[in-house]
């Protein structure tokens, strides 16, 4: 069966098994609400991928900022709610969002990726490195958050350390149009 894309609605989000990985965000552990998926539908670009009568994912650009005379979307973070399953569907789901991405009106479009290895450990071997050094060690193994964002277009660019409710290492990716 293949898989449709359609407008997000806010119920849709609701109905998705989210992966272990989707349930915490920024180092919170959170339930997602119909008023927090009602913000994510209409916050920017969002749309629902379908498996028949059954969504799998919520993708979606949430707009942070607009140009204050003309309103037209600057800047955006790119999202996603995956459900667990989602298997050759996953393939159609990354194509979709990096088609969209590739044509957005936002000039910059950021995705905060949870990284795979912790930068204050390379830190406290390797106290010199550059910010650029940095990123290229952390990003020495990367994890499934980073992977996806560059199958979508983004670039990492950034380290950040201590971010978020848990104080991890992030990756900053992003897309500059």
């Amino acid at each position: 069966m293949t898989v449709s894309f359609r407008p997000m609605r806010g119920i849709d989000a609701m109905t998705i098994e989210r992966q272990p990985s989707q349930r915490v965000q920024l180092g919170l552990d959170r339930v997602m609400t119909i008023e927090m998926a009602n913000d994510l539908a209409q916050g920017g670009e969002a749309w629902t991928a379908w498996r028949g009568t059954t969504p799998v994912a919520c993708v979606g650009l949430r707009e942070t900022f607009s140009h204050p005379t003309s309103g037209r979307g600057v800047q955006a973070v790119a999202w996603a709610i995956l459900s667990l399953g989602l298997g050759s569907d996953h393939l159609a789901i990354t194509r979709f969002t990096r088609r969209r991405i590739a044509a957005s009106i936002y000039r910059r479009i950021e995705a905060i990726c949870i990284a795979a290895i912790d930068a204050e450990a390379i830190l406290s071997s390797f106290p010199g490195l550059d910010p650029a050094q940095l990123l290229e060690a952390v990003l020495c193994r990367k994890g499934p958050q980073v992977r996806w964002a560059e199958a979508l277009g983004l670039t990492p660019t950034y380290v950040l350390r201590h971010f978020g409710a848990a104080s991890e290492t992030h990756i900053l990716c992003e897309r500059i149009a």
